[in-house]
């Protein structure tokens, strides 16, 4: 992940905090169909597992992402790999084009993205959960685990004042912390933004419900929502895609019965 630069922070508009702090929605995670519809206003939302070993097969299948992959370590390697596995198979579901066919070019800044497609798409991963969003528009996600650090710290750092007060103030600094990290995150990559250029012209604080609600680099015409990953709340994740879209949340252990 890049790190802001902390000197690159600017105003932003003072915003009210909510009492209640971050309230994250519960996700029931459905089995995918094997021929997702996905019209205009609508974000499918995959959850995948990356403790899968890749056979031989499989192997073939990401032939492609072999050459990038070289650039991490052993481990870090083979979750890059899984998890374009897992995207190259879920995109299928929605185009003509084989798994292994697909061309992946990146953006300025990292994103991997399909020349010529009507989809949009984006991945997230925290230890073995990976969560891969595709859309028919510019969408993100991201997905942190729970860590042990001082988020008020972090927030010193790259966070605008008014939202370090906020914090402060709040019950938990730590989750408001990471409820906000995570909004943001989804909110950069689905802008195709980085997060140096960016964290700090971004204020998060809760709705009523506990739902985010950022300013900021005219944020306030996104959507964003903050999800609970499972039931034990060890994983929070963040969908940020243009208003109005609604969401389907869906386990993609259908593909593993099919292949």
């Amino acid at each position: 992940m890049q790190r802001p630069n902390p000197s690159d922070a600017v105003p932003v508009p003072s915003i009210p905090s909510c009492d209640r702090g971050p309230l994250p929605i519960p996700v029931t995670w459905q089995p995918g169909p094997f021929q997702p519809e996905l019209p205009e206003r609508m974000v499918h939302l995959w959850r995948c597992c990356l403790t899968r070993s890749l056979s031989a097969a499989d192997q073939a299948i990401v032939a492609a992402d072999c050459d990038r992959a070289q650039a991490y370590g052993t481990q870090r390697r083979q979750q890059f790999l899984r998890g374009r596995w897992w995207l190259r198979q879920l995109l299928s579901l929605y185009l003509p084009e084989k798994p292994a066919d697909f061309c992946f070019q990146l953006s300025p800044t990292g994103k991997p993205e399909l020349p010529r497609t009507h989809l949009c798409f984006n991945l997230s991963h925290s230890g073995s959960t990976l969560l891969i969003a595709i859309a028919r528009q510019p969408v993100g996600v991201d997905v942190e685990q729970p860590r042990s650090r001082s988020w008020l710290a972090l927030a010193r750092r790259y966070f605008p004042t008014a939202e370090q007060d906020a914090m402060q103030q709040s019950a938990n600094c730590d989750r408001w912390g990471l409820a906000s990290w995570v909004c943001k995150e989804a909110w950069i990559k689905a802008q195709g933004r980085t997060l140096a250029n960016s964290l700090r012209h971004l204020q998060c604080d809760w709705t009523t419900t506990g739902q985010p609600r950022l300013q900021g680099l005219g944020s306030e015409h996104s959507q964003v929502q903050l999800l609970q990953v499972d039931s034990q709340e060890h994983q929070w994740a963040a969908i940020a895609s243009p208003n109005e879209f609604n969401y389907q949340m869906w386990s993609a252990s259908i593909i593993l019965r099919n292949h």
